[in-house]
């Protein structure tokens, strides 16, 4: 159960409330329907919802919507008051200077009279506004919901590496007996037989590391999405692969979209509207230049890493389809006493491992895929 949900029963339970109770979301309840709260408000991630979750339950994107009101409160909206509102916190450091002559009251005033200039020279440099800190806010947001997109991929690719490892870890099992065996009979040394004990301790302990790393996986995800760490939500199933996505990519004709969304730039346009003096003006618009050469080439390079990982996928695929029939042709073999129990079993394991691996590079596409969709959709690189 999510934090909200304990944190309102146990309000409600206070109060001497039954029934439902409000959400614990940074939106109000009207802000969506009855059918929207239901589903994010219950114990099933779904990968679809990870953006609304983040906005709402995230506790980093609350806070920075609660600072960007208070920002708001404070100085305003337009350039103009923000820096007004500077020289009044400037204004205010010289108005409680004492003018006394004694040593503490002199340090004091000095003080004082540092705090006010440093108020004063940022009133006369500052770019911001409250659009620039929204942007940022907004950025900050979209980023962490890549970041919770990560965590869910390499939950399920850390899955499928586990799978590798068990298998890895029964072979090796296998291994061992057998060589006991051939050393019994006197067919190999000791040596042989310990290098096969080393594998399956291997093994077990290579297991253990990704147990380890997958519940950190799963615990980080809990976090952003506003569960306790040690809660037991559902993790629900990624979406299927939909490779017609790289048919529609196109970095020449989707940089224009690229530039118009991308966060970084936005904030650098706003700030050289509200630059003061030539000197940060210059300074921006070559930032801004920058920005954008940037941009493009992180838009190109996104999509040849789609590129790449389509054509890891599919030799991948290639690789599995391969590997199955080469285990039905060590089926009719082993039927035909051709082939040993054991030479059968290190067939299928290829046969499972080689799955595997396609499945892990479809998740590898997946995230390109991602990827290229989040640079065209704000977050490109530009510095």
């Amino acid at each position: 159960m999510k934090w909200y949900k304990m944190m309102t029963a146990a309000l409600a339970a206070a109060l001497g409330l039954t029934g439902p109770w409000p959400a614990w979301a940074a939106s109000p309840e009207f802000a969506r329907t009855g059918e929207e709260w239901a589903k994010l408000r219950d114990d099933v991630i779904e990968y679809g919802e990870l953006a609304d979750l983040i906005h709402e339950y995230n506790a980093t994107v609350q806070n920075n919507q609660y600072d960007y009101q208070k920002f708001r409160e404070d100085y305003g909206d337009t350039n103009s008051e923000v820096a007004d509102a500077y020289y009044d916190l400037a204004q205010d450091y010289y108005n409680d200077m004492s003018g006394e002559d004694d040593a503490s009251s002199r340090m004091s005033d000095l003080n004082l009279q540092i705090l006010g200039d440093n108020m004063m020279e940022q009133a006369d440099e500052s770019l911001e506004d409250s659009k620039i800190y929204l942007l940022t806010y907004e950025q900050a947001e979209k980023n962490l919901v890549v970041t919770a997109q990560s965590k869910m991929i390499s939950y399920y690719e850390q899955l499928l590496k586990q799978q590798q490892k068990e298998a890895s870890l029964e072979e090796a099992k296998q291994d061992y007996s057998l060589a006991q065996v051939k050393y019994a009979a006197g067919t190999i040394t000791q040596v042989e037989v310990l290098s096969a004990q080393e594998a399956v301790q291997s093994a077990e302990d290579e297991l253990k590391q990704l147990g380890s790393e997958i519940r950190n996986t799963k615990e980080t995800l809990l976090v952003l999405l506003g569960w306790n760490y040690n809660d037991s939500p559902v993790i629900g199933e990624l979406p299927e692969l939909d490779m017609s996505r790289i048919d529609s990519m196109d970095p020449e004709k989707d940089l224009n979209q690229a530039l118009e969304n991308n966060y970084t730039l936005k904030i650098n346009r706003r700030k050289l509207e509200n630059a003061k003096s030539q000197t940060t003006s210059d300074s921006l618009k070559t930032a801004i230049a920058n920005n954008e050469k940037q941009i493009g080439a992180s838009l190109s390079s996104a999509y040849k890493s789609v590129l790449s990982a389509r054509i890891t996928y599919q030799q991948a695929l290639t690789q599995a389809q391969l590997e199955e029939t080469n285990t039905q042709i060590a089926a009719g073999k082993l039927q035909a006493g051709m082939m040993t129990r054991l030479e059968y079993e290190k067939q299928v394991h290829a046969r499972d491992n080689s799955q595997i691996t396609s499945k892990t590079a479809a998740l590898s596409l997946m995230t390109a895929m991602e990827n290229y969709q989040w640079a065209v959709n704000g977050l490109a690189a530009a510095e």
